[in-house]
């Protein structure tokens, strides 16, 4: 049963709206964190015969859903594109990637989770005989980024199914329906009751102080109230946090190989990616050229999609806010407007900032926009201490000189790198 069915009286109420056209796409109503606690309850309870039923059960339904997942492509996809702003085919990678993550689960599940291999050991008049069993928690709760809601929520959702424990989603206030949508699939295909969702402001803080791990994806700030909320009942939680991302252009760069890289990589889908570069480092002696090619090659930016000449809306509209609030900071200290740095509507125009400084919050908050500050520094030692201060996720950088280039990729602190290439940011156009 879902807990949004059961009586709302005196409920306030979420109003979805698309933040292409500012249609209102659908309502539903916020829990109070006494609703989470009983929703947490009713699954707490499911959980148990879910665990009993085995890798095999699980696995079993987990089939079926990816089948309702496939069988629904087409509405799911409209409704994240919807929700979210994103193309129809942003929308659809998203979504692929997702059943992608059901997939990888349901395949390789009895794997991981097989019998324990017995280990013998023998000391001094003592024989042990141990073993290593997985004991799932009863509720994984997981709290997905409205930049990426439905992949997100599969990502870490289907792992927790699988395992054997109960999932509560608390998916973002903008961009709750799709999930939604995925959680009434669930129980539509009549799978036991181990998958719901909750809704509104209170209940991202209720479900960390009611179930028993909890997964979160979104930014540094967050990630830290999520922590120590998590360790204050010492339950432990996982944190997918988003950073600024930096890439590294040297003097022998090829700046127009570069640019269109880097412009790629930073405003595609409107930079809402924790993936996306929200800073770039270029070497004195190549920097003005560099800057000149990349406002040619953000000028001219489009969408990644043929069909679709628009640029992608900022899915949060609060979020606009944040971002006019990053440039007049920039502004105010001394950087310089190259192109764009304003916005119609909910749509933020790409935007070049030059003479950025590490003092300005764009350098140091979180973007998740298309704005791409570039800082002058004198060579790769001064890009290497900024980039890594703070590290992002993601990194790249550009030069002619493999030895250099893998050079500083090895003394990078960031997950993924790339030498010359965006690609380990983000999935493919032509992703199917």
């Amino acid at each position: 049963m879902l807990s949004t069915h059961p009586n709302t009286t005196g409920n306030t109420w979420i109003t979805v709206t698309a933040p292409g056209d500012g249609r209102a796409l659908g309502t539903l109503p916020t829990h109070t964190p006494d609703r989470v606690g009983a929703v947490a309850t009713s699954l707490r309870h499911a959980q148990t015969g879910w665990r009993a039923m085995g890798v095999v059960g699980r696995v079993q339904w987990l089939t079926r859903f990816r089948e309702w997942l496939s069988g629904n492509e087409l509405t799911l996809v409209e409704l994240l594109a919807s929700e979210t702003g994103k193309s129809v085919a942003a929308a659809l990678r998203e979504f692929r990637l997702g059943v992608d993550a059901v997939d990888y689960h349901r395949t390789h599940g009895a794997d991981f989770l097989g019998a324990p291999s017995p280990r013998r050991r023998e000391l001094p008049s003592v024989a042990l005989q141990l073993a290593i069993t997985y004991r799932p928690c009863a509720v994984v709760g997981v709290l997905p980024p409205w930049t990426y809601p439905l992949a997100s929520t599969l990502f870490d959702a289907v792992p927790a199914l699988m395992a054997g424990s109960a999932v509560l989603v608390k998916p973002p206030a903008v961009t709750p329906l799709t999930v939604r949508a995925v959680v009434t699939g669930w129980a539509q295909i009549g799978a036991p009751p181990v998958l719901d969702f909750v809704a509104g402001h209170q209940a991202g803080p209720a479900v960390v102080d009611t179930v028993d791990y909890v997964h979160f994806t979104g930014s540094p700030e967050v990630g830290k109230v999520v922590a120590l909320r998590a360790a204050a009942r010492l339950v432990p939680c996982r944190l997918d946090l988003g950073g600024k991302s930096s890439a590294i252009v040297l003097d022998d760069a090829d700046p127009g190989a570069a640019a269109a890289g880097i412009a790629l990589g930073g405003l595609a889908e409107s930079g809402q990616s924790c993936r996306s570069i929200e800073r770039v480092f270029v070497q004195d002696s190549g920097y003005d050229a560099f800057v000149d090619r990349l406002v040619a090659e953000v000028a001219a930016f489009g969408a990644a999609d043929p069909d679709d000449v628009r640029v992608a809306p900022i899915t949060s509209a609060a979020h606009v806010n944040h971002l006019r609030d990053q440039i007049d900071d920039a502004l105010a200290k001394g950087a310089t407007l190259r192109i764009g740095g304003t916005a119609d509507g909910q749509v933020f125009e790409p935007t070049v900032l030059a003479d950025a400084d590490p003092a300005m919050s764009v350098l140091t908050q979180q973007t998740l926009g298309p704005i791409l500050p570039v800082v002058r520094v004198a060579d790769a030692e001064a890009a290497l201490t900024l980039a890594n201060d703070p590290c992002g996720p993601c990194a790249s950088v550009w030069t002619a000189d493999d030895a250099a280039g893998r050079y500083i990729a090895g003394r990078l602190l960031a997950e993924q790198v790339g030498r010359n290439d965006v690609s380990v940011h983000l999935a493919p156009p032509g992703y199917a």
